[in-house]
């Protein structure tokens, strides 16, 4: 009877740990699969290990930069010390997915917190447990917890939603004890080290007490708050990362003298901030770019709704029915991240994207400001005020279900194609759509072409104090070494060189002539400084070694040429070259058709839709 009555009284709870415990065991499987799958690189997984490693060995958030730089993590404009947080965890556990299951867990358990800021608020456990598992439904989330490795402004999200919890309880009960204070503080200085521009959350969140939580004790702390808010951000936007950027304008000067190209002034690499440039539209300058956007509101109105930022604003939004606009004294404090997401000029970045990480401070406070809007309208229609707290809530976790499966959310697509080939043994993964139409465009999984089992060798022959120059996606599983750079950045003084032909992330983000990776893969060959170790795949490893006779000349290669049938162009400079369908085809009935596609230009085969 005892457990009878112990399940009745906490039904909802109980259903919520079963969602976090099915998002933590579905979450496992996929990040695992990535690792292995080598789709986490240095940027930005491997980039948060190698910082986490070099503080154990006595170089504070150290890591490599773009150029090959050795430096401190501020030095690359960005100032998160949350990752000081994990390094006990990471002495015991050391390696890369250490971090990524901290910050699953975290993200996951958060949603108890929703549960009882809502519980606190709203006086149904009902409500609160519908919200509860309707922010692990959330679109953004899944993409957070399967998809973008470690990030701090994401590991933070369970310090400000349990500050704000904390507060709310002391100014409900009217208790502001000393231990809720510490806490409460300790919290928000854990939140404000997840990123540079967080201390402007607590600034708008003091500001949100001053204003809406009216009293001297609550006056106090909204005032202190938003003192030392303001001193954080200022130290870390105006002293720190301007007074280190010296080092990373240093490590782009010797990286282009490496490869053999001019050094240009005006590059955004020679800006006081790296991440200026992203704001171009208004300025190069901190002064500049908040002058402008303030000033300029059609070029801001422009800049905010151009391009997919509309559809971007729905996909952010509709999970939640749009309630937090209801509520905009909760909401003001997303105010800062969604004017740096939705104010870059620059393109190509995505950083309004609920599929990146850059989302991760606004999804709190959408829950937050959601569950203060229910609250606002069931107090304003007191007749139906309990109803409101049930359908609401239960609206919202509807919303989040289907918007999660409607915008691919990885953690809920991998459940339900796992249930749908389990129920139904035939089932097969169908590549055709029936509900297409001519002129829709869909987005299709990126073209792979790493080679996973060469890809292992060649990290299995790396010494681990060994220095590399390889491609992005090998520097997670190499990142615990003191120097990792992307190719190819110290091509000439690395201990191990690894060549991928196709990789050229650093090329591209810096612009550079695609041909120079050619001409510094000609010189590490006639290099007699490095041997030809193995290669595989689309890798060749050189090493090292002291000077030795070596052949000057290239020797003879070996191309495949495909014996194109036809010239079909499909989109830009792709173009289908073979194909073949089946005779007859049923519906229903899996049929299996091939197209071979060809490539006119260099460029990344990433990022194509059809």
């Amino acid at each position: 009877m005892k457990i009878i009555k112990f399940l009745r009284q906490n039904i909802f709870l109980i259903i919520l740990f079963g969602v976090i415990f099915i998002n933590l065991a579905v979450g496992l499987r996929i990040n695992v699969f990535r690792y292995n799958n080598f789709d986490f690189g240095k940027f930005d997984l491997g980039n948060m290990t190698q910082m986490v490693w070099n503080t154990l060995h006595g170089r504070l958030l150290y890591l490599t930069d773009y150029f090959g730089t050795n430096l401190p993590r501020w030095a690359m404009s960005h100032v998160d010390p949350i990752l000081l947080l994990f390094v006990p965890i990471f002495a015991v556990f050391q390696h890369p997915l250490t971090l990524v299951f901290s910050q699953m867990i975290l993200i996951v358990f958060s949603s108890l917190i929703v549960y009882k800021i809502a519980l606190l608020e709203l006086e149904s456990k009902f409500a609160a447990a519908a919200l509860g598992v309707a922010f692990l439904f959330y679109p953004a989330i899944g993409y957070i917890n399967s998809q973008t490795g470690f990030h701090g402004v994401s590991a933070v999200i369970p310090f400000f939603l349990g500050a704000f919890y904390i507060f709310e309880l002391m100014y409900k009960s009217q208790s502001f004890t000393k231990r809720n204070i510490i806490i409460f503080w300790i919290l928000l200085v854990l939140t404000m080290s997840g990123k540079e521009q967080l201390p402007l959350y607590v600034l708008m969140y003091g500001l949100f007490i001053l204003l809406c939580r009216p009293g001297e004790k609550t006056k106090k702390i909204a005032i202190s708050m938003m003192g030392v808010s303001l001193v954080w951000f200022v130290l870390a936007f105006f002293v720190i990362i301007p007074g280190f950027a010296h080092q990373r304008v240093a490590g782009y000067e010797e990286f282009s003298r490496s490869i053999g190209v001019e050094v240009d002034p005006k590059r955004d690499i020679a800006l006081p901030n790296y991440f200026l440039s992203r704001y171009d539209a208004f300025g190069d300058s901190y002064l500049g770019v908040i002058v402008n956007v303030l000033l300029d509101h059609r070029m801001a109105i422009r800049v905010i709704f151009g391009g997919e930022r509309p559809e971007n604003l729905q996909r952010t939004f509709t999970p939640v029915l749009f309630l937090p606009l209801l509520h905009p004294g909760t909401f003001m404090m997303a105010v800062p991240d969604m004017a740096i997401n939705y104010l870059t000029s620059a393109g190509g970045i995505g950083t309004a994207e609920i599929e990146n990480h850059r989302i991760s401070m606004i999804i709190p406070v959408l829950f937050i400001s959601t569950i203060f809007a229910i609250s606002f309208i069931s107090r304003n229609l007191k007749k139906i005020g309990d109803w409101v707290k049930v359908i609401l809530p239960t609206a919202v976790l509807i919303s989040c279900v289907v918007t999660a499966f409607k915008y691919n959310s990885p953690i809920y697509l991998w459940l339900e194609q796992a249930v749908r080939k389990r129920v139904g043994a035939a089932y097969e993964e169908d590549p055709l759509r029936e509900d297409l139409k001519v002129g829709d465009v869909v987005k299709i999984a990126d073209l792979d072409n790493k080679d996973v089992l060469c890809s292992q060798k060649m990290v299995n022959m790396i010494p681990d104090e060994a220095s590399v120059s390889g491609p992005d996606y090998l520097g997670a599983h190499l990142s615990m070494r003191e120097t990792y750079a992307i190719f190819p950045a110290l091509w000439n003084s690395a201990d191990y060189v690894i060549v991928d032909v196709f990789s050229r992330k650093i090329l591209t983000i810096l612009d550079l002539d695609t041909n120079i990776v050619r001409d510094v893969v000609e010189d590490l060959i006639k290099s007699d400084t490095y041997k030809l170790t193995t290669g595989c795949g689309n890798l060749f490893l050189f090493e090292k070694v002291d000077s030795y006779d070596k052949e000057k000349l290239l020797p003879l290669q070996e191309r495949y040429s495909y014996p194109e049938k036809y010239d079909y162009k499909i989109y830009s400079d792709l173009n289908v070259v073979d194909f073949s369908v089946p005779s007859e085809i049923t519906r229903g009935i899996p049929s299996k058709a091939r197209v071979v596609y060809a490539k006119r230009t260099n460029d990344s085969l990433d990022g194509y839709v059809l």
